[in-house]
């Protein structure tokens, strides 16, 4: 039975992946790659309240920015919100900064709100949907997105330098800034 079950997750995924792939290649032909006048990754976001974001999640601000990519029902990134919190706070007025994105969608918006409030969230986040943010994640990372929580390093000057998934060692960010600032 696990084989069978798994077999079908397996081309359940394949799938996914497939359409993944033909929604961001069409989302591409469409809108094109990230440019100096649309400089946010994730460009059909919305804020915790609904309302659309403009240039808050924009790249490029002369900042490191660490964009987490989570969900609300994702043990690992409850677990992840005290540790980039604090690296947030730490960084927010000097070199670096985090901002979330929320894969629940525009129809979940209070749980969101109330998840970054129980679990003192002090980092923005926004909302997406899955299907969007998977494609334009794609786009910018030319790779699959394979779940949360997925974080994307980029630059000051809004250049993706690093991918990385699951629990991540936040002295490392700094230790990676520092090496390529």
């Amino acid at each position: 039975m696990a084989l069978a079950l798994n077999g079908l997750y397996c081309g359940v995924f394949t799938m996914l992946r497939k359409m993944s792939f033909f929604l961001a290649l069409a989302l591409a032909l469409v809108t094109g790659p990230i440019s100096a006048e649309t400089k946010a990754p994730f460009p059909d976001l919305v804020d915790v309240n609904g309302a659309a974001v403009t240039n808050q999640a924009d790249l490029g601000n002369g900042k490191w920015q660490l964009v987490m990519i989570w969900a609300t029902n994702c043990h690992v990134c409850a677990e992840m919100k005290p540790k980039l919190s604090a690296f947030h706070d730490k960084h927010k007025d000097g070199r670096a900064e985090v901002f979330g994105v929320a894969l629940d969608g525009r129809a979940n918006a209070d749980a969101v709100k109330r998840y970054m409030v129980d679990h003192k969230v002090t980092f923005p986040t926004y909302i997406g949907e899955l299907d969007l943010i998977a494609a334009n994640y794609q786009i910018n990372s030319e790779s699959y997105f394979a779940g949360t929580p997925t974080y994307m390093l980029f630059n000051p000057a809004g250049e993706l330098m690093a991918i990385d998934f699951g629990m991540l060692d936040v002295d490392a960010i700094e230790r990676f800034m520092d090496r390529h600032s």
